[in-house]
């Protein structure tokens, strides 16, 4: 038994893109790890990763996981243009991956993970593997949708040049067409959020899919209580390193920052940030308050009274709004930002068209004492109980055995038709 959870005798491959522990953050590089962490529990489990720059390349025992890192990529992005691959995919597919994957797949696995669009350039090794042992599985384990998210990332990452402009829609167009590949050659696609399963089968059509939602392993603060007494503050949680996080924040201080220094409101941002960027926002906002990776998050948000989530791009379920709700902080938001959580706009959180509204909005809102009891209070009812790593390992396990029930229940002409859809071709030989 590990975790509450019986062990089960299936050998699961799970394939990403990075060894999951700091240095490396972020709230895609935190859901790998919740996942992983949680299959563990549920089975025997081999991951492939390259390492973190820590952690030496190899094989490494740790904590019921055998582990197989192998060297960080040093591929020159920019060469991803004369590929079939998408930037994301191409600066991770390396010869040391492709070997160390071959290697692992001549060793009797069950099933496959194969975890975020990045490792997707691992997808000709899988459908072949596929192919040759019909009774395994194949998960994708998708963080977004990808086609409509980097649509509206790349938008933001132009910045007016035109030939940028034309490398990000071909790099998009590259993304939208790996993604759809992934999906047909799948057995299984797991959503971070429900919602995004019309946006799939646009594309694809119908498939077999499940929800992987996060999971929550920080502190549960059972009681709360905002009073007037709580410091006049707003707090915006996560990691600036992305080019489009970067901007979010931007265009949100441009918004927020004058409004609320005239109101007496301090704007708390939570998290890393390049140093230069940071140093550059604070010449143009001295008004905002940087507080850095802070080690206890729950402490840190007792000191405020509101959590914002500005992001006007972006979708999937933003990891960091489990710390907002399991702290007790309510939320307010640019409309659609927050989604994919069993919450109700207006009841459990409140949001805003667009930057300038969300602004006035939160103004308003951290003098209404009550209003944001109410608010925190919704939100933690709604998702207690909902958001435990612990289940998510199994439930993916179970969606193996209930795939291999499936399949040993085909009549055998059924089965031979079922294998396989068609392999990808794009990026064949330009790995």
């Amino acid at each position: 038994m590990r975790g509450g959870f019986r062990l089960s005798s299936m050998r699961v491959l799970y394939v990403t893109r990075v060894y999951p522990y700091r240095p490396v953050f972020g709230g895609e590089i935190a859901y790998s790890r919740g996942v992983l962490e949680s299959l563990s529990h549920a089975c025997d489990l081999t991951v492939l990763a390259t390492t973190n720059g820590e952690r030496p390349v190899g094989i490494l025992e740790e904590n019921g996981v055998r582990w197989r890192l192998v060297p960080q990529s040093r591929r020159p992005q920019a060469l991803s243009l004369f590929t079939g691959m998408p930037n994301i995919m191409w600066r991770n597919a390396t010869p040391a991956y492709h070997q160390a994957l071959a290697e692992l797949l001549r060793e009797p696995f069950d099933a496959v993970v194969l975890d975020h669009i990045a490792s997707v350039h691992a997808l000709p090794q899988l459908a072949a593997w596929r192919d040759a042992h019909p009774d395994a599985c194949l998960l994708y384990l998708s963080h977004e949708h990808e086609r409509t998210t980097r649509t509206e990332k790349y938008a933001s990452y132009a910045g007016g040049n035109p030939l940028r402009t034309v490398a990000m829609r071909l790099d998009g167009w590259k993304v939208g067409r790996w993604e759809d590949d992934v999906v047909r050659c799948a057995d299984i696609v797991s959503l971070i959020n429900p919602h995004e399963r019309s946006l799939f089968e646009a594309n694809v059509g119908a498939r077999r899919y499940i929800t992987t939602l996060p999971g929550y392993d920080g502190t549960r603060r059972p009681v709360r209580r905002i009073t007037a007494d709580t410091p006049l503050r707003i707090a915006l949680l996560g990691g600036r390193g992305p080019i489009h996080k970067r901007n979010i924040l931007r265009d949100w201080l441009d918004a927020c920052a004058g409004p609320m220094a005239e109101a007496g409101i301090e704007m708390d941002v939570v998290g890393n940030i390049d140093p230069e960027f940071r140093a550059a926002l604070t010449r143009r906002h001295p008004s905002i308050h940087f507080s850095g990776f802070v080690e206890d998050l729950d402490a840190h948000l007792q000191g405020a009274r509101l959590g914002v989530v500005p992001d006007t791009v972006g979708r999937g379920v933003k990891v960091r709004l489990t710390s907002y709700i399991f702290s007790r902080l309510p939320m307010a938001g640019i409309a659609g930002a927050i989604d994919g959580l069993p919450l109700r706009p207006g009841i459990d959180f409140v949001e805003a068209p667009d930057l300038a509204s969300l602004t006035q909005t939160c103004i308003r809102l951290v003098h209404d004492v009550d209003r944001l009891n109410r608010l925190q209070e919704n939100a933690f009812a709604a998702c207690d109980g909902r958001f435990d790593w612990r289940t998510r390992g199994a439930d993916i396990v179970e969606a193996f055995h209930e795939h291999r029930r499936q399949r040993m229940a085909m009549p055998a002409a059924a089965s031979m038709a079922a294998t396989r859809l068609e392999a990808p071709v794009l990026g064949g030989g330009l790995a």
